[in-house]
């Protein structure tokens, strides 16, 4: 039961012979960093809360659209007291498949290409003026999918719809950073490689390690080393996938000082083993 919890608490989303997962709902908050490795839309409808991702904060209100690129580290949070008031669309799409279906739409497809990229910055933005379009459009979609389900061309259609809804700069949405959780994520970014050292990091920020430990733990609600273990598996799937090194080279690259550790904790967090985990996924691509 355990590693269950710990392969979902990491990885979501496994669309496997689907190209899309929709969902239009009331829903708990998804109170942990985790990552997919798809397109993630997010649309909050009702309810307040923060929103951590690219080592930023974003405050979570009604009629503001999150676009989480594959693998990018996210967490959604929203306070206990609102969670029954917490409505929201999410989207997963298989950026693949639809890419190939929007060819003939170069714009689009563009579009679609920039968002999806590894390591891109995820796309945030304020739509609220245009609620009734976007609740239309995606009532619509939401029927289909349970009445019929959704194909690529249909979710290469409604991203369509929905890019054309976007403002058209394309840029994000700046947002104040609060305390030291932002200048922690950097930093593990960094050096995520290397053993870790508390002492090392406290010392890097110009704080007392008792005041990193804590401050993190209080706005990010979990410890240092568990978002470290996140950060460090995300990289070992990332280069599983897109990569030919070896199991053990991966575990160096990733940080981890031993190979049988490195299985252990993988299995534990994913769910399988590095091997099955490689063979499974590109398998499904």
């Amino acid at each position: 039961m355990a590693e269950h919890w710990n392969a979902e608490r990491l990885e979501l989303i496994a669309l496997n012979d689907t190209v899309v997962s929709f969902s239009r709902l009331f829903a708990n908050t998804v109170r942990y960093h985790h990552w997919h490795q798809c397109l993630e839309v997010l649309y909050v409808e009702e309810g307040f809360g923060v929103v951590m991702v690219n080592n930023r904060q974003y405050t979570m209100r009604p009629g503001r659209m999150f676009l989480f690129p594959p693998f990018t580290i996210h967490k959604v949070m929203v306070d206990e007291k609102a969670q029954a008031s917490y409505r929201r669309t999410i989207i997963h799409v298989d950026q693949h498949a639809v890419g190939k279906i929007l060819r003939d739409f170069p714009q689009n497809q563009r579009w679609l290409q920039a968002l999806s990229a590894r390591g891109g910055m995820a796309f945030v933005a304020d739509l609220r003026d245009i609620h009734s379009c976007l609740d239309t459009l995606f009532s619509r979609y939401a029927r289909i999918a349970l009445e019929t389900g959704l194909n690529a061309e249909s979710v290469a259609s409604l991203l369509i719809m929905l890019f054309s809804l976007l403002p058209q700069d394309w840029e994000t949405m700046p947002e104040s950073q609060r305390g030291i959780a932002s200048e922690v994520m950097f930093w593990l970014e960094e050096n995520y490689r290397y053993k870790f050292s508390l002492e090392r990091m406290a010392r890097d920020l110009n704080k007392s390690r008792s005041y990193v430990s804590r401050r993190f733990h209080a706005e990010t609600g979990e410890n240092i080393h568990d978002y470290l273990n996140t950060i460090r598996l995300r990289k070992a799937c990332e280069l599983l996938l897109h990569s030919e090194m070896s199991i053990s080279d991966i575990a160096g690259q990733a940080g981890f000082s031993d190979v049988t550790w490195f299985i252990t904790s993988f299995k534990k967090g994913i769910g399988e083993t590095p091997l099955q985990y490689r063979k499974n996924h590109l398998s499904r691509r």
